[in-house]
C-alpha cells in the first residue's frame, strides 16, 4: 500500500540523518559514545556491569548508506548495559498468577500488549524466571514475526524466548532506537541473519553486533520529534486506502 511505502521511506531517510537539519550545536555522536563507555567503566567498577569482551570493529562492506559527518556508527551492544531473551521452556501457568507470560507477539508499537490469550503465572514463577527490566529497557521480538517493539513500563511480567530485553544507557533515546528497530533496514538485516526456515529466529549474537547509526543526543531528539508529527498521518492515508480498497471490492461483487 501506498501509506506503507511512504512510511518506510520516511523511516529510512530518519535513520540517514536526511529529515532533520545537521547543525554544529546538535553535537558529535562520538563525544556521546566517550562518555557511554566511561559509564560503563564506572558501573563495571561498581559492581552492576560485568567486563565485557570487545565487540569487533564495524567493517565497511556492513555499513549500508552513508550518515551526517557528526553521526558514527556502532555496535548496539555498544550503547546497553545488558542484553537477554526470556525462558526457552513453559513456566507453571496459574489462573490466579498476577504476572503474564508474554512473548513477541505482544510487543505492538511501543507497548506491552496483553491478550486474551495471554497466559498468567503466580509471584513463585516470577521470582524465579524475572530479568532485569528497567525504564531503559527496550524489547524486541527475534523469534517469529521480527521486529515488533515495546518499552518496559513497570507491566507485571515474565518474558518468554522471543521477546529480546536490553537496557540503554545514558542519552539514547529509547524511541530513536525503536525507529531504527522499526525501519526496512533493521527488517532486511534481522532476515539475512535468522536461522529457520519456517519458524526465523535472530540470535542474541546478531542483536548485539547491530550496526546502529547513532546521531548526537540532539539529532536523535529532533528526528523522534518530527517523526512523531509525521508518522501518524499515514494512519489517516492507509485509513482512506482501507475504504478505497473496501469500496471497489463491493463494486466487483455486484
Amino acid at each position: 500500500m501506498i501509506a506503507d511505502q511512504l512510511k518506510k521511506a520516511v523511516l529510512q531517510a530518519a535513520i540517514q540523518g536526511k529529515l532533520t537539519e545537521q547543525l554544529p550545536g546538535d553535537g558529535d555522536a562520538r563525544e556521546l559514545l566517550s562518555e557511554i563507555f566511561a559509564e560503563k567503566e564506572r558501573m563495571v567498577k561498581e559492581g552492576k556491569l560485568k567486563k565485557e569482551k570487545p565487540l569487533p570493529p564495524i567493517t565497511g562492506y556492513e555499513i549500508p548508506f552513508d550518515i551526517p559527518e557528526n553521526w558514527c556508527w556502532v555496535r548496539l551492544g555498544s550503547i546497553i548495559s545488558v542484553l537477554g531473551d526470556g525462558i526457552h521452556g513453559t513456566p507453571n501457568y496459574s489462573q490466579k498468577g498476577e504476572y503474564k507470560f508474554i512473548n513477541g507477539n505482544n510487543l505492538v508499537d511501543g507497548k506491552i500488549e496483553i491478550k486474551d490469550t495471554t497466559k498468567s503465572v503466580d509471584e513463585g514463577e516470577f521470582v524465579k524466571y524475572k530479568k532485569p527490566l528497567s525504564d531503559k529497557t527496550v524489547l524486541v521480538s527475534i523469534n517469529g514475526t521480527l521486529g515488533n517493539v515495546a518499552f518496559y513500563n513497570n507491566e507485571k511480567v515474565i518474558l518468554g524466548k522471543s521477546a529480546c530485553y536490553f537496557n540503554l544507557l545514558s542519552c539514547i533515546s529509547k524511541t530513536y532506537v525503536k525507529y531504527v528497530i522499526n525501519s526496512e533496514y533493521f527488517i532486511r538485516y534481522a532476515n539475512n541473519k535468522a536461522t529457520g526456515t519456517t519458524i526465523k529466529n535472530v540470535s542474541l549474537q546478531a542483536m548485539r553486533n547491530l550496526p546502529f547509526p547513532l546521531p548526537p543526543y540532539a539529532s536523535q531528539q529532533k528526528i523522534v520529534d518530527k517523526l512523531n508529527i509525521i508518522l501518524p498521518l499515514f494512519l489517516d492515508v492507509k485509513t482512506v486506502e482501507d475504504k478505497l480498497k473496501e469500496s471497489q471490492n463491493r463494486l466487483n461483487s455486484l
